[in-house]
């Protein structure tokens, strides 16, 4: 997966999906403790941020984050301060150093509701998927009881999506229960929503806007790479106007 400029990626307004493993893929998130800790920072710090979550889904070693942002800026300011205070708290924890969050996480641009749904449910079966096979409501660090069964969750915004399942909470739980049992016995739920043809993708949506936003980041590669040849050709004629091999 190539690696790009953030500001390429997500947009003001943009509805994100991010995630990052552990350093090393350690699993540093593993116990309750580092579940409850970035729980309460991303709930601390939402709202600062201008960040609105719709779901989540908190592993072992890496989480799952799906929400809309008011601007790109706010948007890597509100995970730069929440990483950065997770790894510093967690270090502090076990009593080790380093880097707890592995590089730059991966952010994911989704347009559609349909997509955006789609992203929602493959987090939800995130544990059914590893050996264990552990149910969605057997989960307990992840948004999926809160629209599956009521839970009262602080972190999360329901998503447009899901309050046109239904005109009550009980209908929409009920119609989010089925789904999700759908989306368990169906093949495609261990397919990413992101890799297609065997290629992953930064950005879900109709195909128009898809393409659009690759022009976008191929014209910026162009430009930056045409910034980077003028100046060393400029660098290059300073030193042979100064004599320096």
């Amino acid at each position: 997966m190539a690696s790009y400029p953030r500001k390429l990626i997500i947009f003001d307004h943009s509805t994100f999906h991010v995630t990052w493993k552990c350093h090393n893929e350690d699993w540093l998130l593993s116990s309750n403790y580092a579940k409850k800790l970035y729980y309460s920072l991303l709930l601390k710090y939402k709202n600062l941020y201008q960040i609105q979550i719709f779901s989540y889904c908190l592993m072992d070693n890496h989480p799952h984050i799906v929400g809309t942002c008011k601007s790109q800026q706010l948007f890597s300011d509100f995970f730069r301060v929440v990483n950065s205070l997770f790894a510093k708290k967690m270090n502090r924890y076990l009593d080790r150093k380093g880097q707890v969050v592995m590089d730059r996480f991966k952010s994911i641009n989704i347009k559609t509701e349909k997509q955006l749904m789609a992203v929602m449910f493959y987090n939800d079966l995130n544990p059914f998927r590893t050996i264990k096979q552990t149910s969605p409501e057997a989960h307990q660090w992840s948004s999926h009881k809160h629209y599956a069964y009521g839970k009262k969750d602080p972190l999360i915004t329901e998503a447009e999506w899901y309050l046109e399942l239904g005109d009550s909470e009980t209908k929409r739980q009920k119609r989010y229960r089925a789904l999700t049992k759908d989306a368990m016995q169906s093949k495609k739920h261990s397919s990413s929503p992101y890799k297609i043809k065997n290629k992953w993708h930064y950005f879900l949506g109709d195909k128009p806007w898809i393409k659009k936003s690759y022009e976008h980041i191929k014209i910026y590669l162009k430009e930056r790479k045409n910034i980077q040849q003028n100046h060393r050709i400029f660098l290059e004629k300073q030193s042979l106007a100064y004599g320096i091999p």
